[in-house]
């Protein structure tokens, strides 16, 4: 039905379907003249274009060199100016710490801060902690030597400043860094010469040892009449207050760099902030957020959008946290339920067995698991053992003629005139034919299968939802094999849920169907990533080549599938460098929030992004759709 029969005929449109697609489908009816309303009862309506406001738009690093051409002395911040962390807060590294050494760090630490004057040093701290708590000097040391070495380890070089920095100089500037911190002297020497940079200690100002800092004006007081003496100077750090306006009072120029942490509060994603409170969360997005903000100016002529705008980028921030956590849900629920072999399966096991594999290696931790050709129609047609059931599975809803549905079912290509027959009258004329392919399908697949040695210490892989091809593998396979999804239907209604061993990553315990998750609204997204370079596997033949349907939109696209699981592993790695020892307990529900905001208007993403994605669904039609438009 077109938009003006609808008009004409239609009191109100409803968007009958799955959430995922309500604004997708509305944009593409938003001019029609009569209300539209969602499936819950909300009318529907675009959402407001409310970019977040940027204090940073008008920052660029073309402006940022030019300024510097002016000066004759330089000076830089250092900590998210010229490295950034990759945790949200400099707290997280003291709760690690507290994890690691399993006593209450952060309490310790806090208690002896009241005792330190403003411009403390590391050193002093730890003499106060060791007094106050009368731990043993080599205990306390200990932890010393370590609070530094993870410092060193969660830094994030800021490539664009660092390079500015090495050129200058190269060039023979003057140069200084300037740092409200306790660190040593030494801690600074060593950062800079991993990243190929000398720079001498009395070209290094440090609050701690000069009894002076940058936030009350002190430490400018100092470099002003000290070192500067009247030149040209201009200072480059993130802090507002600290690195722009105080040394303005000193007669120093100062151009800001945002922090990585401070774009991430005007950005797009702010609404984030508040929910970043777990270790794993901190983690996490520290990782995301070092790809998306590592250039201080990437928010320049632009109102706070995150944009996407590579398919890399796409699998390391947008799709990397979801897969990474679930991965680690299942190594979790591996370990728990003594599992020996994990089975992935086709087409979304394609890149989640190669992911896992990847993570298990990372971790130096060696896994069995397969890959198995399987599709939901694979599978039921594979487990018809009488007429009966050959019927209930001829009778599953196709969008098609009678005669695509015999092809694409059946392998059986009709007469041109019998292609508009009723389905089940064609079904009868061709039982003969149905029932001796099935026979031999089923046969060749019982063979295959039987080459992965399932039993009940396997437990397969999936999305989600029902738990059909679980079903169907334990009933072929004669086993009772456990099953670990994204999402899925784990009410009393599903009597999949009921029969076997169903477990569900991004769904709270109490939201039996998932109707809460983010992923699960959203799922369409990783549908059309999580796929295989061939078109939905129909059988396996007798020397155990998979038999596939046409190759759809997202395998024309397949290239691209790659690059983003390019991304992904990327994340992955990433995260496992820096935190991969913590074993840290991943945040689900955090992780499913983040996602839904990604998808919700949290990001934007570039066409060319956006063109791979596709759905199919080859078992009812061979209708297929561009997801994203």
């Amino acid at each position: 039905m077109d938009k003006e029969t609808a008009e004409r005929e239609a009191d109100i449109v409803i968007i009958n379907t799955a959430e995922t697609y309500w604004d997708v489908i509305y944009s593409r009816i938003r001019d029609i003249r009569i209300p539209v309303y969602y499936l819950n009862g909300e009318r529907a309506q675009e959402k407001e274009d409310n970019p977040a406001v940027n204090p940073f738009r008008d920052l660029s690093y073309s402006e940022l060199l030019s300024e510097i051409e002016k000066a004759e002395i330089v000076s830089f911040d250092f900590f998210d100016t010229l490295f950034g962390r990759s945790v949200c807060n400099p707290q997280d590294i003291f709760r690690l710490i507290e994890k690691e050494a399993g006593i209450p760090f952060l309490q310790i630490r806090h208690r002896a801060k009241k005792h330190m004057g403003e411009n403390y040093s590391l050193d002093e701290l730890y003499q106060q902690m060791e007094l106050l708590e009368e731990m043993p000097h080599r205990e306390m040391e200990a932890i010393r030597s370590r609070e530094i070495e993870l410092e060193k380890e969660l830094l994030i070089p800021r490539d664009r400043l660092l390079l500015c920095l090495k050129n200058l100089l190269e060039r023979g500037k003057d140069v200084y860094i300037i740092s409200d911190m306790y660190l040593p002297m030494s801690f600074y020497i060593d950062v800079l010469r991993n990243e190929g940079i000398a720079v001498s200690n009395d070209h290094i100002l440090l609050s701690s040892e000069r009894d002076a800092n940058k936030a009350n004006g002190t430490l400018w007081s100092f470099y002003a009449e000290n070192i500067v003496k009247g030149r040209r100077a201009l200072h480059i750090g993130d802090n507002l207050q600290a690195d722009i306006e105080k040394p303005g009072e000193y007669g120093i120029r100062a151009y800001q760099a945002p922090g990585i942490w401070d774009m991430f509060l005007h950005s797009s994603l702010k609404s984030m902030a508040p929910l970043v409170c777990s270790l794993y969360a901190a983690a996490v997005m520290g990782c995301v957020l070092e790809r998306l903000f590592g250039n201080p100016y990437v928010f320049h002529h632009r109102d706070g959008a995150v944009a996407i705008d590579s398919h890399f980028d796409m699998g390391y921030c947008v799709f990397g946290p979801v897969i990474l956590t679930f991965l680690l849900w299942v190594k979790e629920q591996r370990e728990r339920d003594d599992i020996k072999k994990l089975v992935f399966m086709a087409r979304d096991g394609y890149f989640l067995k190669e992911d896992y594999e990847y993570l298990c290696g990372l971790l130096g931790e060696e896994k069995e698991c397969c890959y198995i050709g399987i599709s939901r129609q694979l599978a039921m047609a594979a487990s018809v053992e009488t007429r009966q059931d050959l019927l209930e599975y001829a009778a599953m809803p196709y969008t098609g003629n009678a005669g695509e549905m015999l092809e694409d079912r059946f392998e059986i290509r009709c007469a041109e005139r019998e292609r508009d027959w009723k389905k089940e009258d064609l079904v009868l004329v061709y039982l003969p034919d149905i029932e001796k392919n099935l026979r031999e399908l089923r046969e060749n697949y019982l063979n295959y299968l039987a080459e992965f040695g399932l039993d009940e210490g396997c437990a397969v892989i999936d999305i989600g939802y029902y738990g059909n091809n679980q079903k169907y593998l334990n009933k072929l396979s004669g086993k009772r094999m456990g099953g670990y999804y994204f999402n899925a239907n784990l009410s009393e209604k599903n009597v999949n849920a009921v029969s076997q061993e169903m477990r569900a990553c991004f769904q709270r315990e109490e939201d039996f169907t998932g109707e809460n998750s983010q992923v699960l609204k959203r799922q369409i997204y990783l549908e059309s990533f999580l796929t295989a370079p061939y078109g939905m596997v129909k059988a396996v033949d007798a020397q155990g080549e998979f038999v596939c349907a046409s190759p759809g939109g997202n395998q024309k696209h397949f290239q691209e599938k790659e690059e983003i699981n390019r991304g992904v592993k990327a994340f992955l790695g990433e995260y496992v460098k820096r935190f991969g020892t913590f074993r840290l307990v991943p945040d689900t529900k955090f992780i499913d929030v983040y996602y839904g905001y990604c998808f919700g208007g949290g990001m934007e993403f570039a066409d060319e992004v956006k063109r791979g994605f596709y759905n199919d669904n080859g078992m009812m039609n061979r209708i297929e759709s561009m997801v994203f438009y």
